[in-house]
């Protein structure tokens, strides 16, 4: 995230988990995501249901974080098509 939101100058940041996916949706949660609504996909004939998810860039400042230490991002720029 902060990748993204630090250096790319993201707004929000969105997933998508499984309803079923405790683990996953719980790590969401402490990270600040919140719901945004779900998606529906097919696969054949079975259709697949995510809850989707969203972390607004107000949300992530609102939190402490750990500092991290990203080198060589300016390189990468380009193809997150910055």
């Amino acid at each position: 995230m902060t990748l993204a939101f630090t250096h790319l100058g993201a707004v929000a940041a969105r997933t998508e988990v499984f309803p079923d996916n405790h683990a996953s949706q719980a790590v969401s949660r402490k990270l600040g995501y919140q719901p945004d609504g779900i998606s529906r996909a097919a696969r054949g004939e079975e259709a697949l249901v995510s809850d989707r998810l969203r972390l607004d860039r107000d949300r992530w400042d609102e939190r402490r974080h750990p500092p991290v230490r990203i080198d060589g991002w300016v390189a990468c720029r380009p193809m997150f098509g910055c």
